[in-house]
């Protein structure tokens, strides 16, 4: 009987460390999946901050240089000011969208784990 009770224990031992490592390598996973998301994006994010802002630069300079003298200060001040607008609501969207949550098929699992644990009511 007690060498029955000491398998029992060794299995269930056994199988909470394979669950562990199982979930353990789950995460690697997504963390490795993560990071090269956020480094793709942010490579992209800065070519795109890159040639907007000297595609706008030359833009401003060609409208700048095609008006008379007396519009061009008012030109400039009306197009910082769109441009600030233009800053402020994409400040606006990304807070409002911030992107999904880290390691949520990690979070899912061990909640998935959890109410299995716990009989499957939850």
């Amino acid at each position: 009987m007690r060498k029955n009770l000491v398998a029992d224990v060794r299995g269930i031992a056994s199988d909470a460390v394979r669950i562990v490592r199982t979930r353990l390598e789950l995460l690697s996973i997504e963390f490795q999946e993560e990071k090269a998301r956020v480094v793709r994006q942010v490579l992209v994010a800065s070519g795109a901050l890159f040639f907007s802002f000297f595609g706008m630069l030359l833009a401003l300079a060609w409208l700048v240089l095609a008006l008379p003298v007396e519009y061009r200060q008012a030109v400039i001040g009306c197009v910082g000011l769109a441009f600030l607008a233009a800053a402020a609501s994409c400040a606006f969207w990304l807070s409002r969208n911030g992107g999904r949550t880290p390691f949520a098929s990690t979070i899912d699992t061990l909640i998935r784990d959890e109410a299995a644990f716990r009989g499957g009511d939850d």
